[in-house]
């Protein structure tokens, strides 16, 4: 009888080892992790227990996404209480200093709008500014880390732009005709690389964005 007989064999019989149970206690198996000879419940049970520390692992991931979704939600309530209470542009400007020294680790940070200069405080940069040391935010679709140039980082962080060792950038969008463009941006600058990484995830920078941008244009109309 060859292995493929065998294998048909047991098949059709899955009653096989409950009939015949001495044969399991002389069956072994190398060991999954060792290598050495073990018996098949020994073998069971390895197997068990890396499942489950598989399943805990797993676990203590959900565990911790379930954290940051939390963390997120409190950090955007807290942003939208704070946006409303505004009047002004200027007074805005200040609920995303204390955003932006509260709930990330930026050491450096810039707010700028696209346009004309209005009447507030905010940093605001022309149509030609914009395609000559921005070129970047008006194709950029949604947030993300680490994809200015040297040149864009100059121009809005000045002399501080050589601390920059990691940057986020967030584009504030508006829809005209069915299209959306950049209206401003707000860039976050921190010292350290790991801060802003690329591949970091953006779940957070995104609601930030998108109610910058219902708040901007609340306080501009």
């Amino acid at each position: 009888m060859n292995e493929a007989e065998v294998i048909q064999y047991l098949s059709d019989k899955p009653d096989f080892f409950v009939k015949n149970p001495e044969l399991l206690e002389s069956l072994t198996l190398p060991h999954p992790v060792h290598g050495r000879v073990v018996s098949l419940l020994e073998y069971q049970v390895d197997l068990l227990r890396k499942s489950t520390a598989d399943y805990r692992r797993e676990f203590d991931r959900l565990i911790d996404v379930a954290r940051e979704n939390e963390a997120i939600m409190q950090k955007t309530r807290r942003f939208i209480l704070a946006g409303l209470e505004c009047h002004t542009l200027d007074e805005f400007v200040v609920v995303i200093d204390d955003m932006v020294r509260d709930d990330f680790a930026a050491s450096r940070h810039e707010f700028v709008l696209f346009g004309d200069a209005q009447d507030s405080a905010i940093r605001c940069c022309s149509a030609e500014e914009v395609v000559t040391y921005l070129a970047t935010i008006p194709k950029m679709k949604q947030s993300a880390c680490g994809v200015l140039s040297k040149k864009e980082l100059a121009y809005l962080f000045q002399e501080d732009a050589s601390d920059i060792q990691s940057h986020a950038v967030m584009p504030i969008m508006s829809i005209d005709k069915g299209k959306k463009h950049a209206i401003g941006v707000l860039v976050l600058g921190a010292s350290s690389q790991n801060t802003f990484a690329k591949k970091k995830e953006n779940l957070f920078l995104e609601h930030i964005a998108e109610l910058l941008n219902v708040l901007i244009q609340r306080l501009s109309s």
